[in-house]
């Protein structure tokens, strides 16, 4: 066998070693407890503290906001999709501990068209429909169906 040839699977030989070695190191210890994941993950999950709150605490303060949406098309859109986690705010209420995104930015999120949605679900072609105005100079942010 050629000496490049020797000096080649001396390398392979070498990273493979390290492969394994270094996956065994790395692996933690309940990898594979439940199938090929960690099976302590689901405790460390568990015992992250909360950062949701349900759309009816957006409600006890934010009354007009919250019938708009749920008398709107919007009515299965949880206020956490559009606003962020909000335990923070609900507990502390300011401007600063909520998301507040520029409405065009958050509806496009959804509603910019892409062929892999249903057909049915309501998709824009951005410059054609918006003609440069922002979604809520013609739309009510919390129920778009309705307009000013």
């Amino acid at each position: 066998m050629p000496p490049q040839m020797t000096r080649l699977m001396i390398i392979f030989g070498l990273l493979i070693a390290l492969y394994v070695f270094m996956r065994w190191v790395s692996k933690p210890e309940s990898f594979y407890w439940y199938g090929h994941y960690r099976g302590a993950a689901l405790a460390e999950i568990a015992n992250m503290p909360t950062q949701h709150s349900s759309r009816s605490a957006c409600g006890d303060c934010h009354t007009d906001e919250y019938e708009q949406n749920l008398q709107g098309v919007h009515h299965s859109v949880n206020c956490q999709i559009c606003h962020g986690a909000g335990e923070a705010h609900v507990i502390e209420p300011t401007t600063d501990n909520i998301l507040v995104r520029e409405v065009s930015e958050m509806c496009m999120i959804c509603h910019t068209y892409n062929s892999a949605r249903p057909k049915d679900f309501p998709q824009i072609d951005v410059d054609e429909h918006t003609e440069g105005l922002v979604c809520d100079s013609c739309h009510m942010v919390h129920d778009p169906g309705e307009f000013q």
